[in-house]
Order: C-alpha cells, then sequence, then structure tokens
C-alpha cells in the first residue's frame, strides 16, 4: 500500500510510504524558498508523485494532517507574510476580538499570490469559516493536481498524526506514553496516549485545549522583538545567560500560577484572559534575558509534573515526545533528568512539518511499518553529468576545481580551522542539518564560531552551534548515563569538563551544554569516515556542524540552491558529494 501524508499550514510538508517505508518527506519551503512556509505544499506533492510515476505506482490512500484548516489556519496570520510589527497589532487586540486584520480583508490580501496555490478569491463570508467546505477544497485541488489518480483522500487529527509520528517513527517500548505538546491543533494544544502491546496500538487517554506553554513561548518571543513561529529557539538559547535569582524573580511574579498539571493534562490556572497584553504588561520592569530564562523555567516545570504525573497514573517508564513543544532541546535534557525516565524518544523535528509523515504512520498495518533509520529524505544532489555541472557554475579565474577528493584531505582543512560546505546525497528533513547539507568545522576553537557568525550565518551572538560525534566514542565528551540514542539532535546534554575544550565550538558556551548528532556508521557512512579522519589527526571524533544556509533562508536543498550559498557567503570551501572540492581564490 502506497500512502500520501500532507500538511496544510505551517511547516507546509508531503511525505510518501510506500509498503511500510518512508521514502520521501519534503518541506515545502525547499521549493519555495520561503523559510518555514504555510500554505498548500503544491511543490512537494508534485515531487511525491513524480516519484510514483517514475516507479509506475499510484496512491492508495492520501490523507490531510489536520482536519480543521480554514477556521485553524486560514484567520490567522501566515508568518512568511508578517513582520513583528504586524504581530503585535494582531496580538493587542486578539483576545478581545478586535483584531485589525479581518478575515475577509486578510484573505483579499492573499489572493492571488502564486505560492499560496489556492483560490481565496472565490471565498464568501459564508464559507469562510466553513471546515466542510474547505475541506471539499482541499480535496477537488488534489485530486486535480493528481489527476485524479488518488483512490481515496481523508483527513486526519492534528495531534493523532503528531502521536503516531511520535511513537511509530521510533523503535516500540513497553511501558511507554506518547506526549504531544504544540500551540494548537484541531481544538487541541497536548494528548497523552497509552501504548498497548497486546494490540500494537497508541491509545489516547487524555486531551487538553487550555495547554499555554507554546502560546506563552510565542508571545514572549515577540515581546522581546523576535519573530513568532520562527525566533522561540533564540529565547531558549537565550534563556542560559540569565542569573536564576532574578530569572526566579520573573517567574514568580509573571509565570508561576499561569499553569497547572492536573490528572494528566496542562490546563488553566490563575491565567487571564488578554494572555498577551497580561504578558506584555508583567514582563515590561524585567531585563531580556531573565525574560526569557523564566520562560524556559516555566515550560521546564510544567513538562516535569507533566511527566511525573503519567509515570505515577500509569507506570510509563518510556516516553515519546512530539508537537513544536518537543523542539526545546534544554527541556528535552531536564525530563531525561528524571530517574523513573528509562528512555526518551524525542522524534526528528517534532514541528508541525512531520505531520505529513505521522498520517502515513497512521493510515499504515502498524505491522508492517518501519522506524526512520534516518531522514534524508529529500532532494538529491546526483553524480550525473555533476562535473560538468559544476565547471559550468565556477570560472577557473576565480574558483579551483579539484576532482576525487578523499576524506584525509578535508579533514587536514578542517584541522586548520576553516569551516567547509558540506553536500552530499539527499537532504535532510526537518529542521537540523544532520551532515548532507551542512556547513562543519573543527569543534576545538571558539574562533570558529566567529568566523562562521560574521562571515555566513550572521546569527546571533549568543546563539550555539551543535555537534556531531562518533557514538563510539560520544561518552568521552558526553555525559549520557541511559545510553539514549540522538541521532536527530533532539536532546540537550551536558559535557565533561575534562575534555569539553576539544569540542567547545559545538557547545553551549555558558551552560556547557551540547545538542549532539551522536552518529552511527550505518546512519551516514560518509560523514562518519570523514569525521574518523579528522579524530585521526586531531584526537576529536567530532565536528561543529550547522545548517548550509544563508541567515534567514530554508536549509539549501538542490545543487542550485547550494552553489549559491557558497558563492554569496564568506565560506572558502565547498565538498560536494565527497569527490569535488571547490576552493575560492585568495583575492
Amino acid at each position: 500500500m502506497n500512502y500520501l501524508g500532507i500538511n496544510v499550514g505551517h511547516g507546509a510538508s508531503a511525505s510518501l510510504m510506500i509498503n511500510g517505508e518512508i521514502v520521501i518527506a519534503a518541506q515545502e519551503e525547499r521549493f519555495t524558498k520561503i523559510k518555514n512556509f504555510s500554505g498548500y505544499p503544491k511543490k512537494s506533492i508534485d515531487f511525491c508523485l513524480k516519484y510514483l510515476k517514475e516507479k509506475k505506482l499510484r496512491v492508495d490512500i492520501a490523507a490531510f494532517a489536520t482536519i480543521k484548516h480554514s477556521v485553524f489556519y486560514y484567520k490567522y496570520p501566515f508568518n512568511h507574510f508578517f513582520k513583528i510589527k504586524d504581530y503585535q497589532d494582531h496580538y493587542e487586540n486578539f483576545f478581545n476580538k478586535k483584531s485589525k486584520i479581518k478575515n475577509e480583508n486578510y484573505l483579499k490580501k492573499l489572493s492571488g499570490k502564486e505560492d499560496l496555490y489556492l483560490p481565496y478569491n472565490k471565498l464568501s463570508k459564508k464559507n469562510l469559516n466553513s471546515n466542510s467546505y474547505f475541506q471539499k477544497m482541499l480535496k477537488n485541488f488534489l485530486n486535480k493536481q493528481s489527476q485524479n489518480t488518488i483512490d481515496k483522500i481523508i483527513f486526519i487529527d492534528h495531534h493523532t498524526c503528531h502521536a503516531h509520528y511520535a511513537f511509530y517513527s521510533q523503535s516500540e517500548k513497553k511501558n511507554s506514553a506518547i506526549i504531544t505538546l504544540d500551540s494548537e491543533g484541531d481544538g487541541l494544544n497536548q494528548t497523552v496516549w497509552k501504548y498497548s502491546h497486546k494490540s500494537k496500538e497508541i491509545i489516547k487517554i487524555r486531551a487538553s485545549a487550555t495547554c499555554d506553554l507554546a502560546r506563552i513561548y510565542k508571545f514572549i518571543t515577540l515581546i522581546l522583538k523576535m519573530k513568532p513561529d520562527e525566533h522561540e529557539f533564540k529565547v531558549m538559547g537565550l534563556a542560559p545567560y540569565a542569573k536564576k535569582e532574578y530569572s526566579q524573580m520573573v517567574y514568580d511574579d509573571v509565570f508561576k500560577n499561569l499553569l497547572k498539571v492536573k490528572d494528566m493534562k496542562v490546563v488553566k490556572n490563575k491565567r487571564p484572559k488578554d494572555l498577551y497584553s497580561y504578558l506584555l504588561k508583567k514582563t515590561k520592569p524585567y531585563r531580556f534575558d531573565n525574560i526569557a530564562a523564566a520562560t524556559q523555567m516555566l515550560v521546564e516545570n510544567i513538562t516535569i509534573k507533566l511527566f511525573r504525573q503519567i509515570n505515577k497514573k500509569i507506570n510509563a517508564t518510556n516516553f515519546y515526545l512530539s508537537g513544536g513543544v518537543s523542539m526545546n532541546i534544554k527541556m528535552n535534557k531536564e525530563l531525561l533528568g528524571l530517574k523513573f525516565v528509562r528512555n526518551l524518544f524525542v522524534a526528528p523535528t517534532g514541528s508541525d512539518e512531520s505531520l505529513s509523515i505521522g498520517a502515513c504512520y497512521y493510515l499504515c498495518d502498524k505491522k508492517i511499518s518501519k522506524s526512520l533509520r534516518n531522514v534524508y529524505l529529500g532532494q538529491e544532489i546526483s553524480n550525473i553529468n555533476l562535473e560538468d555541472k559544476i565547471k559550468k557554475n565556477f570560472d577557473s579565474k576565480s574558483y579551483k576545481i579539484f576532482n576525487n577528493i578523499q576524506h584525509s584531505k578535508i579533514a587536514k582543512i578542517l584541522k586548520n580551522y576553516e569551516p567547509i560546505a558540506i553536500a552530499r546525497d539527499r537532504e535532510e528533513f526537518g529542521a537540523r542539518a544532520l551532515g548532507n547539507r551542512s556547513i562543519i568545522a573543527s569543534p576545538s576553537s571558539s574562533s570558529v564560531v566567529k568566523k562562521i557568525n560574521e562571515s555566513i550565518k550572521n546569527r546571533d551572538f549568543w546563539m550555539p552551534f551543535a555537534l556531531t560525534i562518533l557514538k563510539t566514542k560520544h561518552k568521552k565528551y558526553i555525559k549520557n548515563p541511559k545510553n539514549i540514542n540522538s541521532a536527530f539532535m533532539t536532546i540537550g546534554f551536558d559535557t565533561i569538563s575534562k575534555k569539553y575544550n576539544r569540542i567547545i565550538a559545538g557547545t553551549h558556551i555558558y551552560d556547557r551544554t551540547v545538542r549532539p548528532q551522536i552518529l552511527e556508521q550505518n546512519q551516514n557512512p560518509n560523514y562518519f569516515s570523514l569525521i574518523k579522519e579528522f579524530e585521526k589527526i586531531t584526537g576529536v571524533p567530532a565536528l561543529l556542524n550547522t545548517s548550509l544556509n544563508l541567515h534567514g533562508n530554508p536549509m539549501s536543498s538542490t545543487l542550485e540552491d547550494v552553489i549559491y550559498t557558497f558563492k554569496n557567503s564568506g565560506l572558502m570551501y565547498l565538498y560536494i558529494n565527497d569527490k569535488f572540492l571547490i576552493q575560492k581564490s585568495k583575492k
């Protein structure tokens, strides 16, 4: 059976499952070049349909990964069309229902946008909030796009997709609980599921529509003059710089009594009706770093209470986590540290882009479904005519092209603290670069961080980079007493002081934590081989790893994207498909 999963809205994506295995997961942002694209993933669906046509296959069932689309996503701003001021204007009046952005006017503004692919100009006031109308519209469009080759089209609940992705994409364990946490989806923002080993299915046992963790984090991101639904990770990165005594003061005054955990549900406590205005007013006397730390404290405290209740009520010791809040790696670190947590599985990129994968797992017979060994599931840099394409794009006056360059040569360049753009095979799905569309560098000098920030990434000074480290050696550098697999950079860990300076550039230098990709050879043999060569000449089995993109752009996807990023950055080296090395000529 062949299944097509589709996420319409924030993190638009499409995924394809064939006989229980995810073979494609594509994000619309990689095609449109609009970061965090929101809308209908037409190009991602086309990518899946093209693959099926080449294999002479067809879709048995297609599923949209949310039921209530119209009210959910087209009433509120699309983040790539809105600036911080637009968000401020919207949320200042949102809770009083006086928003300056009226539904009809907003849809009129969006109509005709070529990258949305939907006929908004045909929407009337009558059907504006009609979910059945919107579902019909999506079905009609997908049928037209697929030339009526799809046997069946259905809609699946948002959090059901999150939960199935969280659990079935990983290895199955007894005594398991699955938790989803996000801003909102089909009327909920938190669910708890229990795994039945006997029936091989997960069963929803709790659900909350008043878990405001993600919403509070979003509002604080905006209050700190950053962009909601995109820059929450910057708030998380800022949090460790605050002094505990000051952030505790902010927490006690602003956040402490907003939410509580009752019967395995996060619910409102003394939460004001106008949450945004409350947070805006209450945080005014406090410093930005203390506000960030107090917000992080709220998320950690509430989720710890939630996990404890789940453990007590259903004796769960293995936990699976998905939804936008699961992207908070510092929260995940604290949850992993709880004594009763035997395993914490945080699926790669748990935000809404993964809903399309979750839809496929929901449709699939669980007896034949296969977990995700890796997420190299997007567009490919092919070796066909690769040399000709490289020569066409790089003139001999400005660039030097080297062929058949071995990993040992690349390791020597890295040893000299020179960052290298690396692009190979199929791109990673999700927010994390995992060695196929990465900028890599020696992790042993903090000067590398400054070089990458100033000449390439233009990142905020407080933001850390990540680390790829060989699994065989990681315990010499990272504290991992529970032997947790961390192949997708989804969990934070403490580092070991004795060898900390050897990996300093791939850590958060203020609290000395790390967000690692703990790499096994079979997950990415070429990347593993390169790090082994680096280890031979440096003694360090790790590399700094950050995504190959320019600031504000999606991760580079195609060969053309990679070349554009290289040419428009301060990078001196580009290594393609573990064969071609391009070096800029020094001016």
